[in-house]
């Protein structure tokens, strides 16, 4: 099989997913947000951030579905060219006691400390379980039937490859759209809604992490793509809740 495939990633991809994911996100307002209280040690900083990743990898291998395109270079690189972290209708709960341990969250909030913890398990937790369950409630009949896109991202060597279009079309293809599911994302970047329009995402509300008035906050935009790519029935009523005002940088509206 060509390594330029979308295959589904284990355990012993673990690491190499994590540094996957740190290089395509440790400058983003998400990422800035979670460890904004070490910016005065790079070393330490670091650390916390590929731990943070690895865990999310580890704790939806065990209970969610992780793929990538690992790229024909991948004995000779540090990283996958391409890694999606994704939670499934029925994976359950993702932060119970175990599955923490297990994955290294634990391990990363002894590392992060205090102001650590209290930005990653009392304010980015909360905040993206809150939401959802309060957004997807409005759906009672297929809210349930719902996977969620945790993370995507692509090394900027990798940017430019289809490497996106690959991972949609492989966890569309061959597990939501035959269930008629839902999927529902955050997205971090304003500059990429327009990419998640063409698979048929449609932005819903705009959530903050930390204090707005204040330099020390980020922006996520969520968006949820409706059954077999047709637009959510609670879209427009979605909206209206939140009081939504849609982005220029949409496209499709």
């Amino acid at each position: 099989m060509s390594k330029e495939n979308v295959v589904i990633l284990d355990y012993q991809d673990a690491k190499k997913a994590a540094r996957t994911l740190w290089e395509c996100f440790h400058d983003d307002g998400v990422a800035d947000y979670v460890v904004r209280h070490l910016e005065n040690d790079p070393e330490r900083k670091k650390q916390v951030e590929l731990q943070y990743y690895e865990s999310y990898v580890v704790s939806h291998i065990m209970k969610g579905l992780v793929v990538g395109v690992k790229g024909d270079n991948e004995e000779n690189s540090d990283t996958f060219e391409s890694v999606a972290v994704w939670v499934k209708p029925d994976s359950g709960s993702l932060d119970d006691y175990l599955t923490l341990i297990r994955s290294g969250f634990a391990k990363l909030a002894w590392i992060t400390g205090a102001e650590g913890r209290r930005r990653v398990f009392g304010v980015l937790f909360k905040v993206l379980h809150d939401y959802y369950e309060e957004t997807m409630a409005m759906d009672p009949e297929n809210g349930e039937n719902t996977w969620t896109l945790v993370y995507l991202g692509s090394t900027p060597a990798a940017r430019g490859k289809g490497n996106v279009r690959k991972i949609f079309d492989f966890i569309i293809n061959n597990y939501v759209d035959p269930k008629g599911s839902l999927i529902y994302l955050e997205s971090s970047a304003i500059r990429n809604l327009p990419i998640y329009e063409r698979f048929g995402f449609r932005a819903i509300n705009d959530i903050y992490l930390g204090d707005v008035n204040t330099d020390d906050h980020a922006r996520m935009d969520v968006m949820i793509r409706g059954p077999n790519g047709k637009p959510w029935k609670y879209l427009e009523q979605a909206r209206e809740k939140y009081n939504y005002v849609i982005p220029e940088e949409s496209v499709a509206k």
